[in-house]
């Protein structure tokens, strides 16, 4: 199952190019960050999210779920002020780093350096729009849009130690607005999220990042509880005139117990793969950068009606201040 804020912020990765940068606090005081813009070109199979056009009824409970496909604008903003002095910074948006982790939600929080041990942060963490799901994503007739909302906290620290490594834990609060599902498919509750990343230079310009990443979804309904455990690899080739950010990840969905309705658990196989290919100094403006970047997501559940897919074509450009 994908996030369907994923189907909305693709291009938040066309903020990685930065990386290097954002995660540093810088030496002056003031504001920072960036605004962009641009479009996306979708296809994607869900069961379980409404998507840009999603359709009220299904084939079946034995059946994938049907392809769809839609063009949208996507929009991603990241506002910062520092502190110089107190090597302090507060921020509002979705940071670069975290588009770089496959993770699009908003927060609003504060950096503090510390000395040569890294940066802490503790943030808030919320969708800046809830996104649109089923009140019950197995009926069998016509089924009723609703929201689904998340918000919790997030404690990170990047460059732990004065290395590169960076860690995070994530705490959400999940509230479907009106949810309907059986018995022991309730969606509502809270999941926890670990993330562990390595970022290694292997020359000027060139970084590999290798990471793993543990979540536990404590659902109130029993079939629905999950956990997720998740290996990824990037890498980014970065010049002056042009970029290239590719990044990987490939995990297990283990659900907790059987599915009521199928006797069966829809513990599941994921694979995702996004490039970007940025160009720099775009119409000769040193602050702005145009990009293009590819996208592939794959869920295959033992449960076809679980199984998920998603295929983005997006471009844009992206203004840094």
């Amino acid at each position: 199952m994908f996030r369907s804020s994923l189907l909305c912020a693709l291009a938040g990765l066309g903020c990685s190019v930065a990386q290097a940068d954002v995660v540093q606090i810088p030496s002056t005081s003031g504001f920072s960050g960036f605004i962009m813009g641009g479009v996306n070109q979708l296809d994607y199979a869900t069961n379980f999210f409404k998507g840009p056009d999603g359709d009220a009824t299904h084939g079946g409970l034995n059946r994938e779920p049907a392809s769809q496909s839609a063009w949208r604008g996507a929009f991603n903003a990241d506002l910062r002020y520092t502190f110089a002095d107190s090597r302090r910074q507060l921020f509002l948006g979705n940071l670069v780093q975290d588009a770089v982790r496959f993770d699009f939600t908003q927060q609003f929080g504060l950096r503090q350096q510390v000395g040569d041990q890294g940066i802490v942060a503790l943030s808030y963490v919320f969708n800046l729009k809830p996104m649109k799901t089923w009140d019950n994503p197995f009926d069998t007739g016509r089924r009723n849009e609703t929201d689904i909302s998340s918000n919790g906290l997030r404690l990170s620290w990047d460059q732990v130690a004065g290395s590169g490594l960076n860690a995070a834990y994530t705490y959400r609060h999940i509230d479907v607005e009106h949810e309907r599902s059986p018995d022991g498919l309730d969606r509502n509750g809270g999941v926890h999220r670990f993330d562990l990343g390595w970022d290694i230079k292997l020359s000027p310009g060139q970084i590999v990042t290798p990471g793993v990443s543990y979540t536990d979804a404590k659902l109130d309904g029993y079939a629905a509880r999950y956990h997720v455990a998740s290996l990824s690899l990037g890498y980014a080739l970065m010049g002056p005139q042009w970029s290239l950010v590719t990044n990987a990840s490939l995990g297990q969905r283990k659900y907790a117990h059987d599915n009521p309705l199928y006797g069966q658990r829809a513990d599941a196989d994921e694979f995702g793969i996004n490039s970007t290919f940025f160009w720099h100094r775009l119409l000769r403006v040193d602050a702005l950068t145009g990009y293009v970047s590819a996208s592939y997501n794959r869920s295959d559940a033992d449960i076809a009606f679980y199984d998920a897919e998603l295929r983005s074509l997006s471009t844009g450009v992206m203004y840094r201040f």
